[in-house]
C-alpha cells in the first residue's frame, strides 16, 4: 500500500504508490464554490434585471364597485295617500309599464266620481241635443268622448243619448206638426185666392164682352130697333159683374195677408223652437262649467287609486304587505327596476387615485359573482366622476363616485356564456382596473427609491 502525504501550501491530499505515481485523493479548497456560487448569482441577478427592464408591469387604479340601472330605480308613491284596499303583486315579480301594482279603498271617492259622471254626461248629452235643435238639424251629434267611456259610464251615455234622442224627437215633432199645419194653411188659403182669381179673370171676360154688346147695340137702339129693357138688362149684367170683380180682388187680398201671416207663425214658431233651444243651452252650459271641473278632479282622484308600475321591469322594495293598512302621502311603497334600462357600474374610487383618473378612461371590469373560468375581463369606459368625496357612514372612509358604462357587445359575451336568457341583476358586485400608465417591473421596484430621492434633493 502506498504512503499517504500532505501536499504543499495548496493543501491537496495525494496518495503516493509504490509505482511513484501520485493520486488526489481530497480537495477542501472553499474558493471554488465561492467562484461558482458568485457567477451564479450574478447570472441570476443579470437575468432578473434583464427581464424587470423590459416586463411589462403597468400602474393601475383599482376600485370596487356594483352594477346599477342607468336612472335608478323608479320608486312608487301615492300622491294622497289612503287606505289599502289590494295588493296585487308580490317582492321580485316582473311587471309591465302601466300595470296595477296596488289599489286604495275610497268608497267616497268612487260615489263622488260616480255622481259626477253621471251629471256631466247628462249635461253633455243635453248640450248636444240642444246645439242640434239651434242649428235646425235633423239629427244630434254627439260627443265623440262617448264612444271612448267604459263600463258605468258607457251605460250611462247610452241612457243618456236614449233619452235626449226621445226628446229631440218630440220636440222636432210637435214643431214639425205646428208649422207643418200653418204651411198646409196657407197653400189652402193660396189655393183659394188662385179660385178667385180665376172668377175675377171670368167675370171681367163676361162684363167686356157685355160692354162690347152694349157698344154695337147702342146704335141700334137709337132707332129703335132694340128695346131699352134688354139695353138695361145688359147693363144690370155688366154692373153686376164689376161688383163681383171687386169682391173677388178683395177676397184675393184677404187671402195673401192670410197665406202670409200663416207663413209668418210657422217661421216665429221655428224661431221661438230655436230661441228656446239657445236659452236652454246657456243654462246647460252654465251648469256644465260646474260639473266638468269637479268631474274631472274626481276621475283624476279616481285614477290614482290604481297604482300602477311606472315601467316594465321588477318589483323590489316591497314595503306595504297588509290590506287595510294605511299609507301617508308620498311614502315610497315600492320599487320598479327597469328591465330596458341600461346598466351602469357605479364604482367607489379612493382619494389616493382620483388625480389620476379622468372622464374617458377605458377600464378593465370582471364581475365577482361570475365564476366561469373562461368568462374574459371585460371593457368599460368612465363616463362620469364625482366632483367632491363622500363618507361612508358605517366606516367613516373617504371616497369618490364614479359611474362606467360597459358596452353591449361586452354584455353579449356573458351571454354566450350563460345563455341569451340571461341577464345581469343590479348590485351585482364587480371589480375594476383602470390602466395609468405603462411601466416595467425595475420601474415600479425602484418607485419608492426615485420619489424618495425627488424628495430629498429640493430646498425646504
Amino acid at each position: 500500500m502506498g504512503d499517504i502525504q500532505l501536499s504543499d501550501a495548496s493543501g491537496a491530499i495525494r496518495l503516493t504508490h509504490p509505482g511513484g505515481y501520485e493520486t488526489p485523493v481530497i480537495d477542501d479548497r472553499p474558493d471554488r464554490d465561492m467562484r461558482t456560487g458568485i457567477i451564479i448569482a450574478v447570472l441570476f441577478f443579470v437575468v432578473f434585471l434583464g427581464w424587470a427592464a423590459f416586463a411589462r408591469l403597468d400602474a393601475a387604479a383599482y376600485a370596487a364597485g356594483r352594477l346599477t340601472v342607468a336612472g335608478q330605480r323608479q320608486s312608487v308613491q301615492h300622491r294622497d295617500g289612503g287606505v289599502v284596499g289590494a295588493i296585487f303583486v308580490k317582492e321580485g315579480q316582473h311587471v309591465r309599464q302601466g300595470q296595477p301594482l296596488m289599489e286604495l279603498a275610497a268608497a267616497d271617492v268612487r260615489a263622488q266620481a260616480r255622481m259626477y259622471g253621471a251629471q256631466y254626461i247628462e249635461l253633455q248629452a243635453q248640450r248636444a241635443r240642444l246645439i242640434a235643435e239651434q242649428l235646425g238639424a235633423n239629427h244630434v251629434e254627439w260627443p265623440a268622448e262617448f264612444a271612448t267611456l267604459q263600463g258605468q259610464e258607457k251605460e250611462d251615455a247610452q241612457e243618456a243619448i236614449k233619452l235626449q234622442t226621445t226628446q229631440f224627437n218630440s220636440r222636432s215633432s210637435v214643431l214639425t206638426a205646428q208649422t207643418g199645419v200653418l204651411r198646409e194653411q196657407a197653400s189652402q188659403v193660396q189655393e183659394t185666392a188662385r179660385g178667385y182669381r180665376s172668377q175675377l179673370a171670368a167675370s171681367s171676360e163676361q162684363a167686356r164682352l157685355i160692354g162690347e154688346e152694349l157698344d154695337s147695340l147702342q146704335d141700334v137702339a137709337e132707332k129703335g130697333f132694340v128695346s131699352k129693357s134688354r139695353i138695361r138688362a145688359l147693363e144690370r149684367a155688366r154692373a153686376d159683374l164689376q161688383g163681383q170683380e171687386g169682391q173677388y180682388s178683395a177676397s184675393i187680398a184677404r187671402s195673401g195677408a192670410e197665406a202670409g201671416e200663416n207663413r209668418l207663425k210657422a217661421l216665429e214658431a221655428e224661431k221661438a223652437y230655436k230661441e228656446r233651444a239657445a236659452s236652454e243651452l246657456r243654462d246647460v252650459e252654465f251648469s256644465l262649467n260646474e260639473v266638468a271641473p269637479k268631474y274631472r278632479a274626481a276621475k283624476d282622484q279616481l285614477a290614482r287609486l290604481a297604482i300602477r308600475a311606472p315601467a316594465t321591469g321588477t318589483v323590489v322594495g316591497l314595503s306595504v304587505f297588509t290590506v287595510g293598512g294605511v299609507i301617508a302621502p308620498g311614502q315610497k311603497l315600492m320599487d320598479v327596476v327597469p328591465d330596458r334600462a341600461g346598466l351602469v357600474i357605479e364604482a367607489r374610487i379612493s382619494p389616493d387615485d382620483i388625480d389620476d383618473l379622468k372622464v374617458g378612461q377605458n377600464a378593465q371590469i370582471r364581475f365577482n359573482s361570475l365564476h366561469e373560468r373562461d368568462l374574459p375581463i371585460m371593457d368599460g369606459r368612465i363616463t362620469r366622476l364625482s366632483a367632491d368625496s363622500f363618507q361612508d357612514e358605517k366606516t367613516g372612509l373617504s371616497f369618490y363616485t364614479g359611474e362606467i358604462t360597459v358596452p353591449s357587445k361586452e354584455l353579449d359575451i356573458i351571454r354566450g356564456k350563460r345563455g341569451q336568457d340571461f341577464n345581469l341583476k343590479a348590485g351585482m358586485p364587480v371589480q375594476i382596473l383602470v390602466p395609468l400608465h405603462a411601466r416595467t417591473a425595475l420601474q415600479y421596484a425602484l418607485e419608492p427609491l426615485t420619489q424618495s430621492l425627488w424628495l430629498s434633493f429640493r430646498e425646504h
